[in-house]
């Protein structure tokens, strides 16, 4: 089927620029002028012909800063009133993210065609997470969608600042750890082979350092291809293992027990749940409906279950603070305020404190974690320099003791 690229004017007079896919002229501009459009040129675009690969797309990505711009931009020209459609195109016209850029063209088509915001969304992983997807969703079901685009901005700045924090933190230490293998790679290649032949020839035992060290490094100069793809596909197999529903529910589960990155992970759900939770809650809609919406939300399969439970028991009538109590996910902090917030009617007050307090509690806890991570590394690296030393020096001062006692050469 033939693809028109057109140019049109909307209701408020923008200028709108997008593709689509018609038997003829005639048809795109009634479905131009369905949708209140002015059309200003529409011409055949001409389809790339073979069957060659865009390998450059495979590198392509949306960063969290592409992500962030969208979506701040996005809740404004929303809550000024500007229809989806308008919104949409305006801002795939301005982006010079690639990708988001066309995942933006082909939603405002699919939104043409009557496909919901989210559904829409959902097409394009690579670019929008399964979490931001659920949260449009939520939006869009509830009503909210401006105050969950405006948690979304939050949410994607907080981990943006997690992943540079400890990006940061790191950075020292990576360095350390690549100047550390360069050193093990030229000692193994050119200084150990000549300790280990002078030591072979006086006579003398190889120390156990430096038998490992050498059996490490000629196993991986045999077998390093083999090792790469027993790697690549453990890999594989994690992944389309975390895909299937049993294993993203053990997968999420773990990453909650993880030491230091665990309680981190926690408290962003935690505080994504009671955000939420909260947002809803003020739109008047019923609490079994929040409580379905926000299990899509946490971002995390196991939370969102014990949610789904929540749900099923205040479906019998059993209130909130009970059940939250007995599942074991939640905190009694979190309990005891949802308590309080029922009995004296301001649930959605004592959410938006939980969710505040979390919200700093993450804060805290990263700035810890980036404290914690250089020194850590640091002693890590510490002990291998020091193993690494000793494999070196131990043969030489073997060497040396043989010299010495006269077991290598007649003195004579």
């Amino acid at each position: 089927m033939p693809l028109f690229r057109y140019k049109v004017r909307d209701k408020e007079g923008k200028i709108v620029s997008g593709s689509l896919e018609s038997p003829d002229i005639n048809t795109i501009v009634e479905r131009l002028d369905s949708f209140g459009y002015i059309p200003i040129t529409i011409r055949e675009e001409k389809r790339q012909t073979g069957v060659g690969v865009d390998f450059g797309r495979f590198f392509e990505r949306t960063t969290p800063v592409d992500l962030i711009n969208f979506t701040r931009q996005f809740v404004t020209l929303h809550r000024a009133g500007l229809p989806m459609l308008s919104a949409i195109g305006a801002l795939q016209a301005q982006t010079k993210a690639k990708p988001l850029s066309r995942a933006l063209d082909a939603i405002r088509k699919d939104l043409m065609g009557g496909t919901a915001l989210s559904a829409a969304m959902s097409k394009y992983p690579r670019v929008f997470s399964e979490l931001y997807v659920n949260s449009i969703w939520a939006g869009e079901t509830g009503g909210v969608l401006d105050d969950i685009l405006d948690r979304l901005v939050l949410l994607l700045e907080h981990e943006r600042k997690l992943r540079s924090d400890v990006g940061a933190a790191m950075r020292y230490p990576i360095i350390l750890m690549v100047g550390f293998f360069i050193a093990i790679i030229v000692l193994a290649t050119f200084v150990l082979p000549k300790f280990t032949m002078l030591l072979t020839t006086v006579g003398g035992k190889m120390p156990l350092p430096t038998q490992i060290l050498l059996a490490f490094t000629n196993f991986m100069s045999r077998f390093w291809y083999i090792v790469v793809l027993l790697m690549a596909g453990v890999a594989v197999l994690f992944y389309l293992f975390i895909r299937t529903p049993a294993g993203r529910l053990w997968w999420d589960r773990l990453k909650l027990r993880i030491p230091i990155f665990g309680p981190i992970l926690y408290k962003m759900a935690l505080s994504r749940f009671a955000r939420m939770f909260e947002t809803l809650d003020r739109t008047g809609l019923p609490i079994l409906r929040s409580l379905g919406l926000v299990a899509k939300t946490v971002g995390n399969v196991y939370i969102g279950g014990a949610v789904d439970k929540l749900a099923e028991s205040v479906r019998r009538g059993r209130g909130l603070a009970a059940p939250m109590r007995e599942l074991g996910v939640f905190p009694v902090m979190v309990v005891q305020m949802v308590a309080t917030g029922e009995e004296s009617g301001a649930l959605d007050e004592m959410l938006k404190q939980v969710s505040d307090y979390y919200d700093s509690e993450v804060e805290y806890a990263v700035k810890n974690l980036t404290a914690m991570i250089e020194p850590i590394m640091i002693l890590i690296m510490g002990v291998g320099a020091i193993f690494l030393i000793v494999a070196v020096i131990m043969p030489y001062m073997t060497i040396l003791s043989n010299f010495g006692s006269g077991g290598g050469y007649n003195t004579r």
